[in-house]
């Protein structure tokens, strides 16, 4: 992944560390737009993660955060919750590896 990116690895480690924190954030605003019924704001967080992930060559993560956008832009926020949880295990998989790498 680094050389795709040209980077570093320690580059990738910090890059891959901000995306984590990022993510992790727009997560809880997407999961409370989602309570609130917020198709804009789930919208908007379902967008940045999908933009972020694209970057990066996350294809599960950018390929889940797409299909909650369209839902929410179509304002069907029921049933993305298999999304999310995807989203969440990759994030969990990407944390572990960044942890057994250091």
């Amino acid at each position: 992944m680094a050389s795709r990116l040209e980077l570093e690895e320690e580059e990738l480690s910090d890059l891959l560390d901000l995306f984590l924190k990022t993510t992790a954030s727009e997560l809880i605003e997407l999961q409370s737009a989602l309570k609130e019924k917020d198709a804009r704001a789930a919208e908007n967080m379902a967008h940045s993660m999908k933009g972020a992930a694209g970057i990066l060559g996350l294809q599960e993560v950018h390929d889940a955060s797409q299909r909650i956008e369209t839902a929410a832009r179509t304002n069907r926020l029921e049933g993305i919750e298999a999304d999310i949880w995807i989203i969440k295990e990759k994030l969990e998989m990407i944390t572990d590896a960044l942890k057994r790498g250091s």
